[in-house]
């Protein structure tokens, strides 16, 4: 029998696989208890059972990679917390109102309450804003921002005891309360309201630390954080308007948050799976239109009803088709800007290939031309080796 002990590789591995065997489990329970109730795809929706079990999925599948693979890296181990986090709340919310209808003990219904209600924000609240600061390498952006660290772990567990409140809540009819609750909640009001106010803060700072690492970075890096950047701006434009603003929203549309995992484990695992660069310029630059376009597209539209007397089928022919001749132009001149900013091999390759077809026109040496063909690719493409090979034809 061997008793040599085993590598700590490998008990990192096992223990990640048990998380996510956990999480697994409850995803099972959550839907085994579904289908025995009989609950409609409306109400399973409207109980945040679908959207917590995707986040749990998502959390879990792409922490165990990384946990996997990048055992140091801290940022596999909250995917999996997430994870754990979501599933437990999905599962919790149809175990109560399960147990409900049949009668179950009150004490266990409250604790299943607590664990719905501590779920979600332990995943969203503390976990998220926490990886945002540690991506990509598990550190902070330098020693200044290791505050931060703290201040988010605070604020993230101020943000799950604002979810300890004593009222009993609704679950499928039934009214339930929770088991653990905060001592005087009533009377931390000020204390619930700093901490929602302090989220945005901390989220903020996060990306500002992500600014950062982009600015210091080099390419490697650089390509890492635009994955990440890319899924935030889809992410944070949801749920940014529409929950942060508003407080609520279409539920299925929380189904866009496992986009910040995915984007985070193919970051750090596979950031040279395509030309990050060329996906994030044309995508920024496509909204940036888009938003102008629409912008323009409605002043024209108050504009010609409005101050001049035009029907209203004439006045939105006439802004679409300004709208419409504007696009090539504009989305030339953002592509442009963009590029310079986040694309910038496109951008002076772009300049280089515009400066030779403009040295071009003037050269008569077909030497001279080769040999600044031969510099240009170069410096356009880089390339391992480069021949260039000149046609004769017979006078």
């Amino acid at each position: 029998m061997d008793d040599r002990p085993r590598p700590p590789r490998r008990r990192t591995r096992v223990l990640a696989v048990c998380l996510l065997a956990l999480v697994m489990s409850g995803l099972a329970i959550a839907i085994v208890t579904v289908l025995a109730a009989g609950i409609s795809w409306a109400d399973a929706v409207g109980s945040f059972t679908v959207t917590n079990g995707a986040m749990a999925l998502g959390f879990a599948g792409c922490g165990v990679l990384l946990a996997w693979h990048r055992p140091r890296n801290p940022i596999g181990w909250l995917f999996l917390a997430a994870g754990l986090a979501d599933a437990m709340s999905a599962a919790a919310v149809q175990l109560i109102a399960y147990g409900a209808e049949r009668s179950w003990d009150a004490g266990l219904l409250g604790l299943l309450a607590s664990m719905f209600a501590f779920g979600w924000p332990l995943a969203i609240g503390l976990c998220l804003p926490v990886t945002l600061l540690l991506f990509p390498d598990g550190r902070p952006a330098g020693p200044r921002w290791r505050w931060l660290i703290w201040a988010a772990a605070a604020e993230g567990l101020l943000f799950v005891l604002a979810a300890a409140g004593p009222g009993s809540q609704e679950f499928g009819g039934h009214r339930v309360r929770p088991f653990l609750t905060v001592p005087f909640y009533r009377h931390l009001g000020t204390l619930w309201t700093a901490g929602n106010a302090a989220y945005p803060l901390i989220l903020a700072l996060a990306i500002a630390s992500l600014a950062v690492r982009y600015r210091r970075g080099g390419d490697a890096e650089r390509r890492q954080l635009l994955w990440l950047v890319l899924a935030c701006l889809v992410v944070f434009a949801y749920a940014g308007l529409w929950w942060g603003l508003v407080g609520t929203g279409p539920i299925l549309g929380l189904l866009v948050v496992p986009l910040i995992p995915a984007a985070v484990t193919v970051a750090i695992l596979r950031y040279q799976l395509l030309d990050i660069r060329l996906v994030f310029s044309r995508t920024l630059a496509y909204a940036i239109v888009t938003g102008v376009l629409a912008g323009v597209y409605a002043g024209l539209v108050l504009l010609t009803t409005w101050a001049v007397p035009f029907s209203a089928p004439v006045a939105v022919a006439t802004s679409t088709l300004a709208c419409a001749a504007m696009f090539a132009p504009l989305r030339r001149r953002t592509q442009r800007i963009v590029d310079r900013r986040f694309n910038r091999a496109r951008y002076d390759a772009d300049r280089a290939i515009a400066g030779f077809t403009a040295r071009l026109q003037d050269s008569v040496d077909l030497d001279a031309v080769s040999a600044d063909l031969t510099a240009t690719v170069r410096a356009a493409l880089e390339p391992a080796h480069l021949s260039v090979w000149i046609s004769h034809r017979p006078s």
